[in-house]
């Protein structure tokens, strides 16, 4: 019976989709109909022994040219690479590949945001290809909505030779004051750049257009700084720039530590720990955890904020893994203060700010002079992760198509606020007339569940143990805003299940009610078969560091067991799950349906479930 509904379903939308195609295209048709008439007509009369054959030939020569017009037009073949993996209300890459996001920056004269981030034109196949990185920009005010997407950084560029033949990742300054030449206080972007030996410099363009292009390169073109002054030699990357008491301080990132180093025009920069090595070890940036085969660090960002009981505090952001501690490759974040040469000491361990796999590359609001603090930031990440955004993604389940070119996105916008113990809360931006609700169904329970197909009481045995089920709704679209309320709940412990399905992709998450832990585990079926005709990228998704498919587990701090309400926002490509106590979790998606199916189970049997489903809009 279900599956009668799913097909009778399908025909519906189909037959739909091409009486919609033929209302929008009565012309096309009408002209392919008069054409196709006149050869019935025209071979009516001279074979009229076979009137009818003629009259269905012409027929379905007609319907053959209706449809697959139709289909060219809506579902381009995935031989062509034009399959891209976009997002409904998220930002994504338009073309080619993107990953770390430079930075977000209100733009007071033209009441928007400007959002910078990394892309390569040669695309995910060869991100490092020859056409090198550039810095895209876009702009937006409600962060679901963007502007055009154009150069902000060209990927070649500077003195002829001693330029910078790709663009990487770097900072802007919005407060130009004090460096040297600046016209009209624009905005000056400091970035890595690579040189004509693949060694790493640091470089920096003013803004002639209020932060929308950086075209006129500093110091003629030159590095500002080179690898010579870098911690192992190699690693030179990654400058954060800003403000500090009545100088620029500048961290990079340099493999196993970051520089510091200072300058009073913003172009000559010298280190700003005069007396020692001014780098920041892992011992600090890594505060409580093991450094060791985790390197590198990249992607430092130092903002100030206010907790919540009033104290200004420097927060250190930054890129990295801790494989001892289950983790991959995400966003850090370490609490503390400057010395007075501008060094960081951490006051705190060092913390994840998402759980994920696949949230990294983050950037941040923020004054860029460290004396002004935040009582709260607003934060974008890249949704991806090095271990399998680079090795060949399908655009079928059956991992056959060309490989995609496009591929790049973001996560939800979100408000950071530091509380009283040092940890960062994270909360989806978007304000109540950005969400309108579709759905509303409460007191859900294993003995009233709530199914597409209406099915009583049963029980699920996917999970190695009976679980009631709950919720089972078929066809959903695969971008949405759901909130779970799961009240009624018993001390005795137990599990809830929530699974989230795309065809035959799925993320499935395993949360003990008690402890407060989770797992997570996924599969996406485009990741098999990559360039090299391996299963590593795959087996890196499905198998996380657990093994054998058993993803991550990871803890939510959250030790409230009366109830618990748990947010997920999917998007056609990525899958965020925010607890009550501001801990996040976000992971990609690679299927290209825009349909999902929700399933909930609990192994409490009286647990009561109330579930609001939004839309999220402009």
């Amino acid at each position: 019976m279900f599956h009668s509904i799913i097909f009778l379903s399908k025909f519906q939308s189909f037959f739909n989709d091409k009486l919609i195609f033929f209302v929008k295209n009565y012309f096309f048709v009408k002209i392919i109909t008069i054409k196709t008439c006149n050869l019935i007509r025209k071979y009516y009369y001279m074979e009229s022994k076979y009137p009818s054959l003629i009259f269905i030939i012409a027929f379905l020569i007609l319907f053959f040219v209706f449809i697959m017009k139709n289909e060219n037009v809506n579902n381009p073949s995935p031989k062509t690479n034009k399959a891209s993996v976009s997002q409904t209300f998220h930002l994504a890459s338009h073309k080619g590949w993107s990953n770390d996001l430079q930075t977000i920056v209100w733009n007071q004269e033209k009441n928007y945001y400007d959002i910078y981030f990394l892309h390569s034109v040669d695309g995910a196949t060869d991100p490092f290809g020859p056409n090198g990185q550039d810095w895209t920009h876009t702009t937006t005010k409600d962060f679901i909505t963007y502007s055009k997407q154009e150069t902000a950084i060209p990927a070649k560029g500077g003195d002829s030779k001693e330029g910078w033949h790709s663009a990487w990742t770097g900072s802007v300054v919005t407060d130009s004051q004090g460096i040297s030449g600046i016209q009209n206080e624009e905005p000056v972007a400091y970035f890595t750049g690579l040189m004509d030996d693949g060694s790493q410099a640091i470089y920096a363009s003013e803004s002639n257009d209020k932060g929308a292009s950086f075209t006129k390169a500093l110091k003629d073109g030159k590095p500002l700084l080179t690898k010579e002054q870098s911690y192992n030699g190699k690693d030179f990357r990654d400058p954060y720039v800003f403000h500090f008491k009545d100088k620029l301080l500048m961290y990079v990132a340099e493999g196993d530590a970051l520089g510091v180093y200072q300058s009073q025009d913003g172009i000559n920069w010298t280190k700003a720990d005069s007396k020692g090595v001014s780098k920041i070890l892992p011992e600090t940036f890594f505060k409580g955890r093991k450094w060791q085969d985790n390197a590198p660090i990249e992607c430092p960002v130092l903002k100030t904020m206010t907790t919540t009981d009033g104290q200004d505090k420097q927060v250190l952001f930054f890129g990295a893994k801790d494989t001892a501690t289950g983790e991959t490759t995400g966003t850090y974040y370490t609490v503390g203060h400057f010395d007075g040469n501008g060094l960081f000491i951490a006051d705190t361990g060092t913390k994840r700010l998402d759980q994920g796999s696949d949230y990294y590359g983050a950037n941040f609001t923020g004054s860029d002079r460290i004396e002004e603090s935040n009582h709260n930031l607003i934060s974008l990440g890249w949704v991806g992760n090095w271990n399998y955004f680079t090795s060949g993604i399908h655009s079928d389940q059956e991992a056959k198509s060309d490989f995609l070119k496009t591929i790049g996105f973001y996560t939800t916008p979100r408000q950071l606020q530091l509380d009283k113990d040092g940890i960062i809360q994270s909360a989806p931006l978007y304000k109540n007339e950005q969400l309108t609700l579709k759905n509303q169904n409460g007191n859900i329970s294993s003995q009233r569940p709530l199914t597409s197909d209406n099915r009583k009481p049963w029980i699920d045995k996917s999970h190695n143990q009976n679980a009631n089920g709950l919720l089972d709704l078929a066809g959903k679209n695969s971008s949405g805003y759901y909130q779970l309320h799961f009240s009624n709940i018993k001390k005795e412990g137990g599990y809830i299940y929530i699974d989230i399905w795309q065809g035959s992709d799925y993320v499935k998450i395993a949360y003990q009610i008690t402890s407060g832990t989770y797992q997570v585990s996924a599969y996406a079926a485009e990741l098999n078969n990559s360039m090299d005709g391996s299963q590593t990228a795959s087996s890196y998704y499905y198998d996380g560091l657990l093994g054998n498919g058993q993803g991550y587990k990871v803890d939510s701090h959250y030790k409230e067991t009366d109830n618990i309400t748990i947010t997920l926002i999917t998007d056609n490509r990525s899958l965020e799950i925010f607890f009550p106590n501001g801990q996040t979790y976000t992971l990609a998606r690679f299927n290209t349906s825009d349909k999902q199916d929700v399933k909930v189970f609990s192994t409490q049997e009286d647990l009561l479930l109330n579930l609001k489903i939004y839309d999220v809009h402009s």
